[in-house]
């Protein structure tokens, strides 16, 4: 055969190749709209004979192949695994490469590279097998791994490219902020007699070391060249320990190793036994001409791809909650009759009754039954629901079915291996263990529990939560605390699988303390997300704008909670919503009339454009935000309109550069429309003086 597969498809480039010692190297996963300026990586090897393996994977007993320190991108069997054979061929998604690779110690590597027709992502795999007689430790695989980011040009990658670090953490997920490669220290000074300039041992690196997949950091990334005008962007979809490493390679490259659980940084290794197969997590990667807002618009597109199929992504209903600066888990059958005429007046479509349904008292420890509490519904919990029937209301209810409080009166009396263990004990994170979805007896349990909820009281929504942590996993039954966790997170998802296939209708919506469980390992089934547990209105609309990097917007729930009889703050908390899912709730009871009409509106407007919103990418023309930012702007945009939030957290005034949406014809306020502000469209700026500081608006622009 050719030694060489060139795949390409919309904006990128792809190139593989045989090395000359016969292992498969990507050479180039480049934007293609400059062909000029394209350098196909010719290696140079100074440590000998070097390559660009398209997996990296450690094996015990192994040396690793050159210098590393903590990097990844010099393992022991990468370089080592040969080509066997591939296969390039077209199916329902788009093209799907396969490639096999065989290592002499027995490794056997299915290297998958999925295409999307119209999309400039790609998703990777790797499926290992151990086809020799002994068994195989494996303490590293790459998910994908890429030595080559910023290398068109003319350029060292450390004098041109900027790395966005996606940082997130409880309330106040999506953060992100950009560095400099040189900033992050990705770049080294020559050495002396060494034609080695931009080659160091350190790396910079971010993760998850536990089962929060976004406790720290976003599973994603984006890495930009700023003289070629190429962004790289990435996703890991898995719902626990994942690692994002760049670090300078061997011929002064800058690559980007993604991957799920692995030894040194997650406690994961996993044996294989003669026979024995293990899949790598997947991830997403890819390349495009533009910026932050083209990477996202990008991602968006290729999730919309990925996720399970549900009527709750078009449909895109409108959900209350009695949560958020509402019931704040103190629900009472009056209260609840209350918050129900308020949720049905406002024309929501579902109402979802959140925690503190099971006990009169404080609860957090005493979780796992699952029993409605008699004292907080004396006439049931099914009447409740039945009214909410009689409002045109759909009724959801929370639960948080991954964990049993330590004071639960069932806890004691089941065994060990229901749960998370360690060194003989049960994990106990803040008073709760935590339920270990590999025992079939645990998803026997929590299956009942879903039915239970469903015939019972007729549920068609449920909120499931998980706001505790496994740590790094279970020493039971596993080869390493991270393969335990990693197996039951599959089993979880499996899970998930079997709950749809006999509730193909039932609405989940994910949340893990608002957005610490935020990946497409999850959002692949879920149809919702909840972002925050932000309960600062100011504070989520920064979380509001960035939001839609990590998820579709349609996703995205965000709270919408007025708890003020002020016109600029209900309009504020809408506009927060409107462009993404809006969560509505807050202190419905205590608003006045003019309150309540303007979320009313604010909730129709939402419902006019909502069909509009499911096919429309998003744009950030000021760029991402910082807390910094006195001006927040966050836009959706498809071929005939955009739609543009501008919010004033910090300022009176605005201007907004639309030169990321194309042949504007008019631009106006549609959300409020009786409360208006002042605006002009002039040389391609949208200036703007709101009525104050801490003001809001939603535009239509009309192309």
């Amino acid at each position: 055969m050719e030694n060489k597969i060139l795949i390409e498809q919309g904006n990128m480039r792809v190139e593989l190749r045989i090395n000359a010692s016969g292992g498969m190297d990507l050479v180039d996963f480049s934007a293609v709209k400059k062909p000029n300026i394209i350098k196909v990586i010719e290696p140079k090897g100074f440590f000998g004979p070097q390559s660009y393996p398209i997996v990296q994977v450690q094996v015990t007993g192994e040396s690793s192949t050159a210098m590393h320190a903590y990097k990844h991108n010099a393992e022991s069997t990468g370089g080592a695994l040969k080509y066997v054979n591939h296969k390039l061929y077209e199916n329902t998604d788009g093209k799907k490469l396969e490639i096999c690779l065989q290592a002499q110690n027995g490794l056997q590597a299915m290297y998958n590279m999925q295409f999307y027709d119209g999309v400039n992502v790609v998703r990777v795999w790797t499926e290992l097998k151990n086809i020799g007689s002994t068994d195989i430790g494996i303490e590293y695989v790459s998910s994908f791994i890429y030595e080559g980011l910023s290398k068109n040009g003319n350029q060292d990658y450390f004098e041109k490219t900027d790395i966005y670090v996606p940082y997130s953490s409880w309330s106040s997920e999506a953060q992100w902020q950009v560095y400099n490669a040189s900033d992050l220290n990705l770049s080294h000074m020559a050495v002396k007699g060494h034609n080695l300039s931009g080659f160091g041992n350190n790396r910079f690196h971010y993760g998850s070391i536990g089962s929060w997949s976004a406790c720290e950091y976003l599973p994603m990334g984006f890495a930009k060249d700023r003289e070629t005008g190429e962004i790289s962007y990435f996703e890991i979809e898995y719902s626990g320990a994942w690692l994002a490493e760049y670090g300078s390679g061997f011929d002064s490259h800058l690559y980007v190793a993604l991957s799920g659980p692995c030894e040194t940084e997650n406690g994961w290794w996993k044996n294989l036994n003669p026979g024995d197969t293990f899949t790598s997590v997947p991830a997403a990667f890819g390349v495009s001409i533009g910026d932050e807002s083209t990477a996202t618009a990008e991602l968006t597109k290729y999730r919309r791809k990925i996720r399970r199929k549900n009527e709750d992504d078009i449909k895109c209903n409108v959900v209350f909650n009695d949560y958020m600066n509402c019931l704040m888990g103190d629900p009472t059958q009056e209260n609840e009759i209350a918050v129900i005429n308020k949720a049905a007046e406002l024309g929501c479509e579902y109402y979802c009754l959140d925690c503190g349904w099971y006990d009169k008292g404080i609860w957090w420890d005493r979780v796992g039954e699952w029993k409605e509490s008699p004292e907080r519904f004396p006439d049931g919990l099914a009447k409740i629901f039945d009214y909410a029937r009689s409002k045109g209301l759909k009724m959801g209810l929370w639960l948080e079915i991954e964990t049993m409080g330590v004071a639960c009166k069932i806890a004691e009396d089941l065994p060990d291996d229901w749960f998370f263990c360690r060194h003989g004990k049960r994990h106990i994170d803040n008073k709760r263990y935590l339920f270990d979805f590999r025992n079939p007896e645990v998803r026997k349990y929590c299956m009942d529990v879903v039915d239970r909820m469903i015939s019972d009281y007729g549920a068609e929504y449920l909120k499931i939560d998980y706001n505790v942590t496994t740590g790094i996993g279970s020493d039971l039954y596993a080869d390493s605390c991270g393969d335990a966790m990693l197996e039951h997170y599959r089993a979880l998802y499996d899970w998930y699988r079997d709950i749809y296939a006999k509730y193909p209708n039932l609405v989940i919506e994910n949340c893990g303390s608002g957005g610490q469980r935020m990946d497409y390992g999850m959002l692949e089934l879920q149809s919702l997300q909840s972002t925050s547990d932000q309960t600062d209105y100011i504070s989520n609309s920064y979380i509001a704008a960035n939001i839609a990097t990590a998820l579709t917007p349609e996703q995205a729930g965000m709270w919408v909670y007025p708890y003020e009889n002020d016109e600029e703050h209900v309009i504020y908390n809408m506009i927060n919503g409107i462009l993404l899912r809006p969560y509505v709730s807050g202190q419905v009871w205590n608003m006045n009339e003019s309150s309540l009409k303007l979320m009313k509106e604010g909730i129709t407007v939402y419902k006019q454009i909502r069909n509009e919103i499911i096919d429309s990418v998003p744009f950030f023309p000021l760029g991402l935000c910082t807390t910094k930012s006195e001006v927040l702007a966050y836009g959706v945009q498809n071929e005939n309109k955009a739609y543009l939030s501008v919010f004033t957290p910090k300022a009176d005034k605005a201007v907004i550069p639309l030169h990321l949406v194309k042949n504007v014809r008019e631009v106006k306020v549609i959300y409020p429309k009786e409360k208006q502000c002042e605006y002009s469209y002039i040389d391609g700026k949208l200036e703007i003086k709101m009525p104050g500081s801490k003001a809001a608006r939603l535009f239509e622009i009309g192309f």
